[in-house]
């Protein structure tokens, strides 16, 4: 989610001596997660204001094998990566992350946990005709800072001449799709998903995707804790409990 690429040399430096282990952790009782909960269903505020969703049952599952307590950070996605993890703010950011070859050379990637798409979210109906990859020349397209959809904007979607509008909060863009302000966002498929269920008759999915991606949990360069998270994550699907949380937060019903 490209200021990321200006930062990056310095970053290489930094993270290279704050490589946290499974041992810190274990010592300190605690697996500090960095997250921005503007994703439902993968991470959000519920209505108690817990931050809640399919991410944050997969970090506490990662936690629990650790044997130790999960302590959950909001962190805006600007924030959250790399800077919160290579910093040391927190010893992993689970927030819809994907996977990156340049990502990966200042952070490391758990296996891949979930798959999916970046998409063209509209107003239901799509009054706007939208469609991709039609000629967008001129249309003004929503993208949310610093995320693999505002890359594959800039790849494929300015060079068309599409307009693209950045916005720090996902749904500011939402809510200028309702408006007519712009003619699409640029979100993750499973938002769609939720959208159509949490807001039946407001938003729908117009076009081809515009790019596949992987989901990762994110760790500092070298450290241990993405082994033990791809030990959590194999467990998960053998035993049945990763399949019961895609019913539980992903799967439409």
């Amino acid at each position: 989610m490209n200021r990321f690429a200006l930062i990056l040399s310095s970053l290489l430096v930094v993270s290279a001596t704050l490589a946290a282990s499974v041992a810190d952790v274990k010592k300190k009782g605690v697996l500090v997660l960095g997250t921005d909960p503007t994703f439902q269903p993968f991470e959000f505020k519920g209505t108690d204001g817990s931050i809640q969703g399919f991410d944050i049952d997969i970090a506490g599952a990662i936690a629990k094998d650790l044997g130790v307590k999960l302590q959950i950070q909001a962190v805006g996605f600007g924030a959250l990566m790399p800077q919160s993890v290579t910093s040391g703010r927190v010893d992993m950011a689970i927030s819809g992350i994907t996977i990156t070859p340049e990502r990966a050379k200042v952070v490391s990637f758990s296996s891949p946990y979930y798959r999916s798409a970046q998409v063209f979210i509209v107003k239901a109906g799509n009054p706007g005709k939208f469609a991709w990859p039609a000629d967008i020349k001129g249309k003004t397209i929503g993208v949310q800072a610093n995320t693999t959809g505002q890359f594959a904007a800039n790849d494929s979607l300015k060079p068309k001449g599409a307009v693209l509008k950045v916005y720090d909060d996902f749904a500011a863009g939402l809510a200028d799709v309702q408006a007519g302000r712009i003619a699409a966002l640029i979100g993750d498929a499973p938002t769609v998903t939720d959208l159509k269920k949490r807001l039946p008759g407001q938003f729908d999915q117009a076009g081809k995707e515009l790019v596949a991606e992987d989901y990762g949990a994110v760790f500092k360069k070298g450290s241990d804790l993405a082994a033990a998270a791809d030990k959590t994550l194999a467990r998960m699907k053998k035993d049945g409990e990763y399949q019961k949380l895609l019913d539980k937060w992903i799967v439409q019903k």
